[in-house]
């Protein structure tokens, strides 16, 4: 019986060590051409500039009062999971040659600007539902033009990127 149990652990490290090789495998940097590195900038920068877009209509319509703050926080919620995904998209991208790389290096940085306005959104809602953050984020206006920035900052480097 002892020789059975000794033989069942031998068998479940192997499997185990079978399955840690597996997955260790998995995480091999993987090659891509460069058409492929500026397909996935472009897709990442495409997600980004609709998470900009989808943040000016709740901040256009929270300002006319044409929305509700919980409805506009979780719209905006779900631009900053948007976000979060677009950046992840670039930031494990491995760029096979240096104007994939520059690519996006220039993603990075717009997908970073309109996550910081739609954080300053989210603020600005907060405050405008009766949160108190003192004297809170800048108004709509404000708001809108720096989106206006961070969106124009998207569309070069998708521009750049080959992208729509």
């Amino acid at each position: 019986m002892a020789g059975l149990r000794g033989l069942g652990r031998v068998v479940a490290g192997g499997v185990g060590g079978a399955l840690a090789l597996a997955a260790l495998g998995g995480c091999v940097a993987s090659r891509q051409e460069p058409g492929q590195a500026t397909a996935a900038v472009a897709d990442a920068l495409a997600e980004a500039g609709s998470a900009a877009q989808t943040t000016r209509i709740a901040v256009e319509l929270l300002s006319r009062g044409r929305l509700t703050g919980p409805v506009a926080d979780t719209t905006l919620l779900d631009q900053l999971r948007v976000l979060d995904d677009a950046d992840a998209a670039l930031t494990t991208l491995v760029p096979p040659d240096a104007a994939s790389s520059a690519h996006r290096a220039d993603g990075l940085a717009a997908v970073g600007d309109v996550t910081d306005v739609v954080v300053a959104a989210r603020e600005w809602v907060a405050v405008r539902s009766g949160g108190d953050l003192g004297a809170g984020p800048a108004g709509a206006g404000e708001l809108l033009d720096d989106l206006d920035q961070a969106a124009g900052a998207v569309d070069e480097a998708l521009a750049a990127a080959g992208g729509p």
